[in-house]
């Protein structure tokens, strides 16, 4: 059963781009570090994966307010991100 849902579809000012995807992208990174933290307290190991996309999801968030930086503050942009869910 495969699914698709829309996230975010509009056009934001630069400011408000960098606060929905910084915001976004800090929520996965404090998701992610979290799972690591509780398989270090309950298994005694550090969860790989979850530390593995933890420095993804960090570097995505750099790359991205480093784009940002071609543009004004008085620009705006277009965003649009879909969640594809498979089975």
């Amino acid at each position: 059963m495969n699914a698709n849902f829309k996230l975010i579809d509009g056009e934001f000012s630069v400011g408000e781009a960098s606060d929905i995807i910084g915001k976004l992208l800090e929520f996965k990174i404090q998701y992610h570090s979290k799972m690591n933290f509780g398989s270090e307290i309950r298994k005694g190991v550090k969860d790989e994966k979850s530390l593995s996309r933890t420095e993804n999801l960090k570097n995505t968030h750099q790359e991205f307010l480093t784009y940002l930086e071609n543009f004004t503050d008085d620009d705006f942009i277009t965003i649009q991100s879909d969640i594809s869910i498979t089975k």
